[in-house]
């Protein structure tokens, strides 16, 4: 499937959640809204893919009762069922809400990590599409951009998101580290869950060094590419867009480097084909080392490719300014 097929798909699968979801009564009397990140949040779902799931409160004072929450976790998971999507991850142990107020407050602190808060506002700016109450959702989003913006009033005439920059750097980083800590397992010969764990990080590292930067580069290289003084509207529209909508993007407004973007889209395109596919499937390609380290060469040609219209952007060298 092209990319455009994946979106389409996507947006068919989303709006027929959204539907159900809308019915919930639990949700009519609560202030949260619900988004999706991961391949449905980038319109690059298909029938092989999962959802991944967020709940945002905007009450602090009276929060969702853990009735109500257990009442909407379980409605959710049916409804799920009914549309034969995979089982949530973890045993719907990510199925928790967050506070907004909690998120705000909490940016930066050791607490932003322990408690979640980092993934869940990284995922809301960077891949997230609404499931339940999209106003809500844009208030959030804005909510936090207001925070990046803090020192906007003393460098009006030449602010750059270099707060959120570094946020987004900080998380893929954090990824890259978490995959690290998830790898070192020993493999003990002659287990067979052994093994298959060692088979399982490969197919997790190939998503790491396509999607996973995708999802962080395309905003950075939109951040080093943006002319002139960043407003929060101008953030606000990069948010809403996906990962591959920000490359497009990038292309439309450099002509002068069409051609290295769209390498790049058609190697993020060769990551999708081969990987939205059933998961013994996937992992029994993976498997085989010759089929594997033709796809990590592909993954470091495509770092290459993202790499190259990062410099070719980035005339003021902000992110290189950003390591000193």
């Amino acid at each position: 499937m092209e990319i455009k097929e994946h979106v389409e798909y996507s947006k068919v699968r989303l709006s027929v959640l959204r539907s159900q979801i809308s019915k919930i009564d639990e949700l009519s009397k609560n202030n949260l809204c619900i988004y999706t990140t991961g391949s449905y949040g980038r319109h690059e779902a298909s029938v092989n893919s999962d959802i991944d799931l967020f709940f945002l409160d905007a009450k602090e004072e009276k929060p969702t009762s853990n009735i109500d929450k257990t009442l909407i976790n379980a409605e959710v998971i049916r409804l799920c069922r009914a549309m034969k999507l995979p089982e949530f991850s973890k045993d719907g142990g990510y199925l928790t809400i967050h506070n907004i107020g909690d998120i705000l407050s909490n940016l930066g602190s050791p607490v932003d990590d322990y408690k979640n808060y980092f993934t869940a506002r990284m995922l809301l700016l960077l891949e997230s599409k609404p499931i339940y109450n999209e106003e809500l959702h844009a208030f959030c989003i804005q909510k936090i951009i207001e925070r990046y913006f803090i020192d906007f009033p003393d460098h009006s005439k030449n602010f750059k998101a270099i707060f959120l920059a570094n946020d987004i750097i900080r998380f893929w980083k954090t990824l890259c580290l978490n995959y690290e800590h998830g790898r070192h397992r020993k493999i003990i010969e002659g287990n067979p869950d052994s093994i298959n764990d060692k088979i399982v990080a490969h197919s997790k590292n190939l998503k790491l060094k396509f999607s996973r930067k995708l999802t962080c580069f395309s905003f950075i290289i939109q951040l080093a590419d943006f002319k002139g003084t960043i407003t929060q509207e101008d953030l606000l529209k990069m948010c809403m867009l996906t990962p591959v909508e920000r490359l497009l993007s990038i292309k439309e407004g450099n002509p002068n480097i069409s051609d290295k973007v769209q390498n790049a889209l058609n190697s993020y395109q060769w990551f999708i084909d081969r990987t939205q596919i059933p998961s013994k499937e996937l992992l029994s390609w993976i498997s085989d080392s010759k089929e594997r380290d033709s796809a990590f060469d592909k993954s470091r040609q495509f770092g290459d490719e993202l790499f190259s219209i990062l410099q070719l952007v980035d005339k003021q060298n902000l992110i290189s300014k950003l390591l000193i």
